[in-house]
Order: structure tokens, then sequence, then C-alpha cells
């Protein structure tokens, strides 16, 4: 899948503090003094400055470092890498402001200062989640969570939680990071936090985009144009044009995408993070491609290889697909499956087996974390209630009786009742860690099969003979319906069962966009029931659908019909079965293979098959044009 990419709060501390006044403050101060006030003040400017200006910042670092700072003091040392890690940050330089912050967190480390360990570790997790080492990544991001959930401050909890949702979203746990995202907002929210609010409703309005709920993806990104106002800085604009570009993209409104992608190059053009940038020449290498301006988008896609500052392997690894994409559209087979090799091996050492364990285990042990900590708990307040308890006795001493077997049932329960939780929670983990490979075994198997289906393409621009070229075509598009099929299984929450409804719209698009047909040629109807099938039936369903419209768009309008071609696709539930009718105005079927005196040609042979597989009844009849209707029983 495409991975989204987010807009994460990244804010120096003490900065938005700060106003430009106070600028003029330490300027001043650190003109008119000398020593120890002007140190403080440089400090103080270059912590203000490392996003507003991180070259100035970096230049005021170099003064305290070659000046004032005394090198055997480890904390002046520590707070002088801040301003350097913060400050390569801001200009683009990932790995030299990594290693900043991981000397800061060895030493903070050596400190056992937790709180400035988990200041360190949130900087280093998120850097490594845009990089694309999820594992390291999360080791860190959840190291600070479980030293937040101790003796965090609301905001730095709210922080965390966005931080997370970016994480979960990269290991495509979709609605996974959604809800954090969620409960982000409404921490935001409580603490009246425009910069959180802003950055959370930006990435909701992605998140919302790549679901498919646009207008709620819209309100969430006009909500964050609206909180920037706190801190309207370009680089926020730069993110808002480019969200909205995405959005605009995704509802197939390619003009208004590119117009909002350009404003946000020419923001970013101007700005000093090199990863920005890039991710707005992916957005216009992608929305070029779509407005078929191929050497263009190839242009832009290329520039992401120009920077080693970030050396982040989601772009690398969108940049390679999209390259392949438009080398193909534009008939560089060649260059396409060069490029496709590319992309499979950024991707491979994204996505191992190994890193998914590990991240699936870490998660885990976090949730123990958490699960541990409630039952320390309950276990003080059950020593409060028993200490309580003990002293009703010396009170009471006619209701001794009564209260110690009200007690001892209620300890017998309680403990019954945590045996159960605990049972219960711990086979929620597993089910979790099931899901989690289950998603990421659909999305190899759905890479593997857009793969064949690439290597099929390529293969047909060299075949001659037009039966083996359609061979090739009609294999390909069943490769192809098996690919959307698991694809659907990965993106959605569900990963046992498929919506027949999305299911058929996203076959139908692929086989139309096969043949370079539109519906102003051949009009499809589509009336889909909110039907979830499970995998085992869906398979033989979609070959079978496959195979019926391609026979339609092959075989059924002559060219007097074109004006009016019609297929309509239809499935109904009913009490015992669900009815399939797929049909068209065409010229019909010769009487001859209704009656099957003709040799049944292999599509039909393996309609007939799946078929007798689901157990189904089907039924072939001429009534101005062809209509093939199919029983399936629920229990097939």
């Amino acid at each position: 899948m495409q991975k989204l990419y987010i807009f994460l709060l990244f804010i120096p501390f003490s900065v938005f503090a700060q106003t430009d006044t106070t600028k003029d403050s330490l300027e001043q101060i650190i003109a008119d003094s000398e020593g120890m006030p002007k140190k403080e003040a440089l400090f103080l400017l270059g912590e203000h400055l490392v996003q507003r200006n991180p070259e100035r910042a970096e230049k005021i670092a170099d003064d305290l470092k070659s000046d004032f700072v005394n090198p055997k003091d480890s904390s002046e040392l520590a707070r002088l890498h801040y301003i350097y890690a913060a400050s390569h940050r801001w200009q683009g330089n990932y790995a030299t402001a990594l290693d900043f912050y991981q000397t800061n967190y060895n030493y903070f480390v050596r400190q056992e200062d937790k709180k400035n360990i988990a200041k360190s570790g949130h900087f280093i997790g998120t850097l490594n989640m845009f990089l694309g080492n999820n594992v390291l990544s999360q080791d860190h991001l959840l190291e600070v969570a479980e030293i937040y959930n101790q003796i965090g401050t609301p905001k730095q909890k709210a922080r965390i939680a966005n931080s997370l949702a970016g994480f979960y979203l990269n290991v495509d746990q979709l609605e996974k990071g959604k809800e954090k995202y969620l409960d982000a907002l409404r921490q935001f929210e409580e603490l009246k936090d425009s910069a959180g609010m802003a950055s959370t409703n930006a990435n909701l309005g992605m998140v919302y985009t790549y679901l498919e709920d646009y207008d709620e993806a819209e309100r969430h990104l006009l909500a964050q144009k609206k909180y920037n106002v706190v801190f309207p800085t370009l680089r926020e604009m730069g993110f808002h044009h480019d969200f909205m570009g995405n959005l605009r993209r995704a509802q197939g409104r390619d003009q208004e995408a590119y117009e909002e992608h350009l404003k946000a190059l020419n923001i970013r053009k101007e700005l000093s993070s090199t990863y920005n940038l890039c991710e707005s020449r992916l957005n216009m290498g992608q929305v070029l491609i779509n407005l078929h301006r191929y050497d263009e988008a190839i242009y832009h896609l290329n520039e992401v290889f120009s920077f080693d500052e970030h050396q982040s392997l989601n772009q690398q690894l969108r940049a390679h697909e999209l390259i392949a994409e438009a080398n193909e559209k534009q008939g560089n087979y060649r260059d396409a499956l060069s490029s496709y090799k590319a992309y499979k091996m950024v991707s491979d050492s994204i996505y191992n087996n190994e890193s998914i364990d590990i991240i699936a285990e870490k998660d885990a042990q976090y949730k123990k974390q958490e699960q541990d900590a409630e039952i320390a708990l309950l276990n003080k307040e059950k020593e409060v209630n028993e200490a309580k308890l003990s002293r009703s006795r010396l009170i009471i001493w006619g209701s001794f009786i009564g209260l110690l077997l009200l007690g001892t049932f209620a300890y017998f329960a309680y403990r019954s009742n945590q045996k159960i939780k605990s049972q219960n929670k711990i086979i929620s983990s597993a089910l979790e860690e099931k899901e989690l490979l289950m998603r990421e075994i659909h999305h190899r198997v759905k890479n593997n099969l857009q793969t064949i289906s690439s290597l099929l393409n390529l293969q047909s621009r060299y075949v001659k003979d037009e039966n083996a070229l359609e061979a090739i075509q009609k294999g390909r598009n069943r490769v192809q319906s098996m690919a959307i099929l698991h694809k659907s299984l990965y993106t959605e929450n569900d990963v046992t069962s498929v919506d027949m409804q999305q299911y058929f719209n996203n076959l139908a698009k692929s086989i139309f966009s096969s043949y370079n047909l539109s519906e102003d040629q051949v009009r499809l109807n589509l009336d889909v029931e909110q039907v979830k099938l499970d995998v085992d039936s869906v398979i033989p369903i979609g070959l079978i659908i496959n195979e019926l419209i391609t026979n339609s768009l092959k075989h059924a309008f002559t060219q007097s019909q074109e004006l009016h071609a019609e297929i309509n696709v239809r499935l109904k539930e009913a009490t015992d079965n669900y009815e399939l009718i797929v049909s068209d105005n065409g010229k019909g079927v010769s009487d001859e293979v209704l009656d099957r005196e003709q040799e049944e040609s292999f599509g039909q042979r393996m309609i007939r098959a799946f078929v007798q597989k689901l157990k189904a009844k089907i039924n072939v009849k001429n009534d101005e044009g062809t209509e093939v209707r199919i029983l399936i029983p629920k229990m097939a």
C-alpha cells in the first residue's frame, strides 16, 4: 500500500511560550552583556530559533561551543546538543540530528534522568519512524509512553499518543492509528492546545482520506487550517496544501490536486527541510502520472534520491514504485521492470518477517506493562479496603461475622474476576498479534500478485499472436481480481471477510481499465447489497465475475450497439442464498453455445467448475442480450 506520511508534533521545548518580543529582548541582552547573562541569552535564543530559523540556531550553537560552553560540563553539553539536534532536524539532516539526540539519550540514561530520557527518546523514535526503521522507532516510543504514563504531563501524554498513532499507520494498522489520533485530539482539546489540535486534525485528514471518508477528511483538514493561527508558519501551510492535494486526488479531482501540491512544493522549496520537500516531490509525481504528464512526474520523483540527509526508506520505496508506474504507462518496460525490482528490495528491507515479529512482541510487552500497573493499583485499593475492614471490626463487634463472610466472598469474587480479565487480555493480545500477521500476509500476497500482473503486462508487449495476447490479458485480469481481494482484506477492519459492494466496484474498475474502456463507451450498472462473504467464497465469485464481464466486453456488442452498451451486475441476499446476476444488452449468446453443442472454452469450463465448487445453480438465457443467473447457497 501507499504509505501515509504524517505531520507529527515536533515542537522544541519552550518554543511556543516565547514571542517575537522575547527574541528582541534576548538580542538586546546578547548585545549589551558579557559572561553568564550573555551565555544564558544565547542558549534561550538558540532554543527559540531552532524551528523558526534553524540555520541561525546552528550558528548560535557554534558560538556557544567555541566561546562559552565548558566541554567538561555534561549538562551544558546536553543543552547545546539539543540546539544542534533540533536545528539539524528542521534543516532535514536527520542522520546528524539522530546522532546528537542519541548522545543526549545515552547521557541521561547514565544519569537515570527519566524526564530527559523520554524527551530524547521521543525525538529518536519519531525520526526513525520517518526513516523507515520501524523496530527502533517502536522501541523508543513505547519506552517514552511508559515513562509519561508514570510522570508525564497531560500535554506530554497527548504528544506521545499522537506519535504512536503515526507509528501504527506506518505498519498498516489504520484503525488502531485512527483511534490513537482521536484519543490524542481529545486530550489536546481538553488542554486547549491549538498547535496539537492542528497537527492531529491534519493527520486525521490523511487517515480518513485513505479510508475514503472524504467528508470527514475535509472537515479535519479545514480544522487544521483554523487552528494554525497560533503558529502560522509556512511549514504548517505546506502540510495543509499537500494533504488537501491528497484528498482531491483521492476524489478524482486531479487538476485541483495538482494546484494544491504545486502550492506546497513552492512553499517547501523556500524552507530548510528536505524531507518535507521530498514528500511534495512524491505527491507531484503521483498527480502528474494521473494527468499523463509522465516526463515531469519522473523528474520530480528522481529528485527524491538527491538528498542523503534524511535517508528515508519509506520515501525511496514510494519513489521507485511511482517511477515504475510512469515508465510502464509510457511503454518504457525495461526501465519499469528495473524500478519494480528496486521497489521490491526496499519493501523487503522495511517489512521483513523479523521486524514484524519484533514489533508485535514489543507491542504485547507494552500492553502487559499497562496491565501490571492496573493490577498494582487494584492491589493498593485492596490493601486500603482491608485496613478499613480491620478498623470496622474494632468498632462494631456485632457485625464481625457478617463483614467477615462478605469480605471473604468479595475477595474470592475479586480474584476470580481478575483471573478472567487476565485471561481475556492474554487472548486479546494474541488475537491482535494474529491480526497484524494476517494483514501482513495479505499485504505480501497482494504485492506478489501485483508483480505477477505487471510481469504479464510487460510480457504481453512482446507477443504478436492475437490468441496468445488475449490469453495473457485474461490471465492478468484473473490475477488482478485476486490481488484486489487481498488488498480489501488488509485495509478493512475484518481480515476474514470481504465487503462485496466495495470489492465488485474495484474489480469492475480494474477490468475496464485493462481494456482501456470508460463508462462513456460501455455503461456499467452495479446493484450490490452490503454483503460480507468469507474468503473461500469470494475467490471463485470474483473469478466468475471477471470472466462474465470480460466476455461481455469482448463478444456482446456490435459496432452499432456501442453507443447504448450496458452491463449490469446485481448481488442480492435472500433467506437461504445469494442471487448473482450478470447481464448485458448485447447481441446475445448463440443457440449452439446455449445447447452446449460447441466445445466449451476454457473460461466457460472455469465458470462451471467454480459454480460446482460453490454448490450453486446457474442459468443462462437470451433476453435482449445475455443474462447469467447464479444462485449461491449460504452454507456453500
